[in-house]
């Protein structure tokens, strides 16, 4: 057996991401879930609110409520699972307390980074012709998270330090962001589609359950291909 720990900055192809990132999950799966789980009691309350929905505007309110507080905390769930990577690269373990206290300490440019991107990505989006450019900055700023927490750059620069690490590398970043999206969303939606046969209630607490469950492998992923891009641009830049 390979004792030998797995570096995170390094240059992977899709293979070599998923493989990592599987191999990251089970070594350190207990550390990991208990940084995920995080996000399970709003997705169950945001289920219950789904399923009691009257149409009235009190329970309107109240869902919205509820989807920006659970936007808010899968923000700082997976800057603390990035923090937890890092750990585990210098020190071969990850600490639930670390991971949020570093996590909590950049929550105002981690905030402030989404909030950019998620307006700017809307307001292009709704307009229709502006859909082309609004998938062109979603991969372009896929990694503020990243930029933040590894980089330690402010909300402005985060969104500037992703695009750096995407130029020239566009298609390719597109190509496994999607597999790995696809990987991490597909069995919450399958999972929701199976329970939604019995209830609207059942169907949203798997699908939280699942997408906790699912989370720490995709937000690794997407980290190692953040580091790989950066490695790649240093090499490129060196040669």
């Amino acid at each position: 057996m390979n004792d030998e720990p797995t570096r995170l900055r390094e240059r992977r192809d899709l293979s070599a991401i998923l493989e990592t990132a599987l191999a990251l999950y089970r070594l350190h799966f207990a550390a990991l879930i208990r940084i995920a789980a995080v996000t399970v009691p709003l997705g169950v309350a945001g289920a219950a609110l789904r399923a009691s929905v009257d149409g009235s505007g009190t329970t309107t309110v109240a869902a919205y409520v509820l989807l920006f507080l659970q936007y808010t905390v899968d923000v700082i769930v997976a800057a603390a699972i990035i923090v937890a990577l890092t750990d585990i690269d210098t020190t071969g373990a990850a600490d639930f307390s670390r991971a949020y206290d570093v996590a909590f300490e950049r929550l105002t440019s981690l905030l402030g980074a989404m909030v950019r991107v998620f307006v700017i990505v809307i307001v292009l989006f709704v307009t229709i012709i502006g859909i082309p450019w609004s998938i062109q900055r979603m991969v372009r700023w896929a990694f503020v998270g990243q930029a933040v927490i590894l980089n330690g750059t402010n909300a402005r620069d985060a969104l500037s330090t992703s695009a750096a690490a995407v130029e020239g590398r566009w298609w390719r970043t597109f190509g496994v962001a999607l597999v790995i999206g696809l990987i991490g969303a597909a069995p919450a939606g399958l999972a929701a589609a199976v329970f939604g046969l019995g209830s609207e209630l059942a169907s949203g607490v798997m699908a939280s359950l699942v997408s906790a469950l699912l989370l720490p492998f995709t937000v690794t992923a997407m980290t190692l291909l953040y580091l790989d891009l950066q490695v790649e641009k240093s090499e490129a830049e060196a040669a």
